[in-house]
This record gives structure tokens, C-alpha cells and sequence, in this order.
């Protein structure tokens, strides 16, 4: 079955770029732009329908790791590889805040709109739980002595899934965030998390380059497991349609997935247009499928 993914054989432009690794992308203000973030301590900003990069530059402390867009206040929440975040109103282009959260890197923010909230992942072990728009710690939730590296909220907004480099996946309650299943099978590191749009089910990537399926409605009970990539699996996305599937790995490859079967699709590498290096985070806008890589570009995949 032929994949409608039909992937760039460049970046959309040669200023889709950064100086260093690109670890961190988050959806703009709407689905024509997206920010970057990397390890030469910027943040950019592209216009994906212009293909050219807006001026609005971001010079953080350290390396970026996390990015996520508040489009109700405007302010974007930069998380960085020595655990500071910064608060950037996008309007202005001014730091609204900026502060210590760990004392590892934060590798990943999310934001809980139904409860206003903000979420970050530290690689200290530790999730903190912050009021918005007020900026305020609500509390911090302990679960590990290695790194969160990715959270992800159900689509009902009950439950938390986040990724632990010491191997688990711990599934949270939204609200107070309290163990309702600690899901252990990726022995090496849980590195990526992403639930299923049509089905009860948490998609999960790990060190061990496998996909592995858990079942909502049976306790979490894997179901299927995947040998899926050559090495860790670093972001797994869905189409807003629930179709396909996409995910990402240190292997240098995308791949493209039937969402309803999880067949593989098509297999994107270097030879067909894709990147160098390890591909480190996905990213969807409308249609395009975008990627950021440890080649220091960004990739546009036109669906």
C-alpha cells in the first residue's frame, strides 16, 4: 500500500537550520508556524507556509530541550538542559519569568488546559506541577531516580503517561496525581509515550527500539509489542484523523505506520530524503509532518 507521506528530500528551505543538535519543536501560534530549539541554545521560529524563518530569536543559558505554546496567553514555556525554564511572551518578545525548576534538564512540558496547568519532565526524576497563569509550584511528584523524558496527557485529560529512562512507564491520575499503573516492559528506558485517537489504548517507545501497546480497558496489559526501530525510539505522533501514526528514532530513520493495524507504511532514511543523524522529535502541523534531528535540521513532510 503506497504511504501518502512524501517526505522533502532537504528542509524546506536551507535556513530551516540550526548550529547544534535540534532536540526541541512545539506547535506556534497556529498550524503555519513552529518552534525549534537546540543545542546551540536558540530558539527559532519558522513560517511553514513561507518557508522562511520569522524574527523572533530566543538565546537561552543552555542547550533546549523542551518547547510548549500557551496560545491563551501568548507565552511560550522554554525548558533547558540545566533545569531552568523560561516564560517568553510571544507578542512582546519579552522574558516574562525565568527560574530555576530541577536539578536535572527539563525534557518535556506540557500544558493541562482543563485544569490550567503546566507540567515539566525533569531529568532529576521529578514532575512539578505549576499554575498558569499565576506561575506558581502547585507541587512536585517524585517517581524516579533517572529522567522523565516525555509526558503525555489522555485525550480526556484523566490520565498521565510519562516516559522513565530507568525503564517504566508510570500512568498518573490527572488530577492528583497519584500511581494508577506502573507499566515495565522496556527493560533498558521508557523513552516515548502517545495515546491511541480511537482506541483505548497507550503506545509506548523505548531504548530497546520496541513499540509496545497497552490496553486502557484491561488494567494496562500489554498487548503488542513491535520491533520497530534499530535503536530508542524518541517520539511517536498521530494524525488529528487517527489514521497513520508516526515515529521517530536515534536510528536515523521516521517511520510511517497504519494507526488502525500498526502495519508499517513506509520507512524514512537518508537514501529517501531524509536525515543524517538521530531524528529527535516529530511534530504535526495541519497536513505536514515536521522533524527535528541531531543533523542541526528540520525536515518538512508533506502528507
Amino acid at each position: 500500500m503506497p504511504s501518502p507521506l512524501t517526505p522533502n528530500p532537504s528542509p524546506l528551505t536551507p535556513s530551516f537550520s540550526h548550529n547544534a543538535p535540534i532536540y526541541a519543536l512545539c506547535l506556534g501560534e497556529s498550524a503555519d508556524y513552529v518552534y525549534s530549539g537546540g543545542g546551540d541554545c536558540l530558539v527559532a521560529k519558522w513560517n511553514l507556509r513561507t518557508g522562511e524563518q520569522e524574527p523572533f530569536v530566543v538565546r537561552a543559558e543552555s542547550a533546549v530541550y523542551a518547547l510548549v505554546m500557551d496560545r491563551d496567553s501568548h507565552q511560550l514555556f522554554i525548558g533547558c538542559s540545566d533545569g531552568k525554564l523560561h516564560v517568553i511572551d510571544t507578542i512582546t518578545k519579552h522574558e516574562v519569568k525565568a527560574w530555576t525548576l530541577h536539578q536535572a534538564g527539563i525534557f518535556d512540558l506540557k500544558i493541562d488546559r482543563s485544569r490550567g496547568r503546566l507540567l515539566a519532565a525533569g531529568g532529576d526524576g521529578v514532575l512539578s506541577v505549576w499554575d498558569l497563569p499565576s506561575l506558581t509550584l502547585l507541587r512536585t511528584v517524585p517517581l524516579s531516580s533517572g529522567k522523565l523524558r516525555q509526558l503525555e496527557l489522555s485525550h480526556d485529560n484523566e490520565l498521565l503517561a510519562i516516559a522513565d529512562n530507568q525503564g517504566p512507564v508510570h500512568v498518573l491520575d490527572a488530577e492528583h496525581y497519584s500511581t494508577v499503573n506502573t507499566l515495565t516492559s522496556h527493560a533498558d528506558g521508557a523513552t516515548a509515550v502517545a495515546w491511541h485517537p480511537t482506541k483505548p489504548i497507550l503506545i509506548s517507545g523505548g531504548k530497546d527500539a520496541y513499540l509496545r501497546c497497552w490496553n486502557q480497558s484491561n488494567d494496562f496489559a500489554e498487548v503488542l509489542s513491535i520491533a520497530a526501530h534499530q535503536s530508542s525510539i524518541y517520539s511517536i505522533v498521530f494524525w488529528p484523523n487517527g489514521a497513520h501514526m508516526a515515529t521517530a528514532s536515534r536510528d536515523k530513520t521516521i517511520k510511517y505506520w497504519d494507526a488502525a493495524t500498526l502495519d508499517p507504511l513506509k520507512r524514512i532514511d537518508y537514501a529517501a530524503g531524509g536525515h543524517r543523524h538521530s531524528v529527535n522529535k516529530l511534530v504535526i502541523a495541519g497536513e505536514l509532518l515536521i522533524s527535528a534531528s541531531d543533523d542541526r535540521n528540520l525536515q518538512v513532510h508533506r502528507v
